[in-house]
């Protein structure tokens, strides 16, 4: 294994994370590459499910293993596992990296709550602008929810086809077009209420943070990926994998938790006492207008499914 990676000398070692790159966790000024990090929204970024495995990511999980078989897996910007871990239980071997080390830990505690051995897992503190493994080294890359973090993801792109061996593939997880699934129609009301809460915590806040010169921190949340991929790769593969589950959120579970600890990547360069200040007089502000009705706030739900799709080299 350590043949793929790119590094001069011995390579440092931090709670069973290989060291690969000495780059800050987050950049956000300046004239280069920017990018935001997750080392201080870790426990914060999955709210109240940190350490559970949902539906979606065992299913892309299962269509990895198929495609990978007996290759190896590069799972970048891979978090708290939310892929690495179940794609452990199948046995793929897999590379995660991502440059927090605190989501690793956070990885590492989602593989043992669920008795999941990490033992086909090599962690390793990277930066997705510079892939640390040599041309050719893997034979799936998974990059979820990593490009839009990014100043340059067409960086990003040319690095995963770097590492790609010819033939491999950069798979990507979309949810169908076809959201509105039949069933939910009878929970219209309940998640307009929902709706309607989150944007007046979420408007409140931001307007608050703005008198004081605080501003959302995105990049690129409208990078076409697909016309970029479809442009760098020599062949596209799609499969539709239906799933159709209801849930139902409440707002105290998910959205709450993860906004109330600074867990959104927009909210990276709020400073944590303005950000405490504002977020705990604006929740205290819609809660008391919603009185007991607030704790029972959610959204209803069908999960579309899943388009998976493979550009392949």
């Amino acid at each position: 294994m350590k043949d793929i990676f790119k590094a001069n000398g011995e390579i440092r070692v931090k709670n069973g994370v290989l060291q690969l790159s000495d780059a800050p966790d987050i950049v956000t000024d300046g004239d280069g590459d920017k990018y935001i990090g997750y080392e201080e929204i870790g426990e914060a970024y999955s709210g109240n499910a940190k350490h559970l495995i949902d539906e979606g990511s065992a299913l892309t999980a299962e269509y990895i293993a198929e495609v990978t078989k007996d290759g190896l897996f590069l799972d970048l910007g891979c978090g708290d596992g939310a892929v690495t871990v179940p794609c452990a239980r199948l046995g793929v071997r897999v590379i995660a990296g991502d440059i927090s080390n605190k989501m690793m830990e956070i990885l590492k505690e989602r593989a043992k709550r669920n008795g999941i051995s990490l033992e086909s897992v090599t962690l390793c503190r990277m930066n997705a602008l510079d892939i640390p493994l040599r041309d050719e080294s893997v034979d799936t890359v998974v990059a979820n929810s990593v490009l839009h973090l990014i100043s340059n993801p067409e960086k990003v792109l040319r690095e995963i086809y770097r590492v790609l061996k010819p033939g491999g593939r950069f798979v990507c997880r979309d949810d169908a077009p076809d959201m509105d699934r039949p069933g939910a129609e009878g929970f219209a009301e309940e998640n307009e209420e929902y709706m309607k809460t989150v944007g007046e915590i979420y408007e409140g806040y931001w307007a608050e943070l703005g008198k004081r010169g605080v501003t959302a921190k995105r990049y690129s949340w409208r990078f076409d990926r697909d016309a970029a991929c479809r442009a760098m790769f020599g062949s596209v593969e799609t499969k539709r994998i239906e799933r159709g589950v209801p849930y139902f959120n409440r707002l105290v579970d998910s959205f709450l938790p993860r906004f109330a600890g600074k867990g959104f990547s927009d909210q990276v360069d709020v400073p944590a006492d303005l950000h405490r200040e504002v977020c705990d007089r604006v929740v205290g502000e819609v809660r008391e207008k919603y009185g007991e009705k607030f704790d029972a706030v959610g959204y209803h739900g069908i999960e579309p499914d899943m388009i998976i799709t493979s550009y392949v080299k």
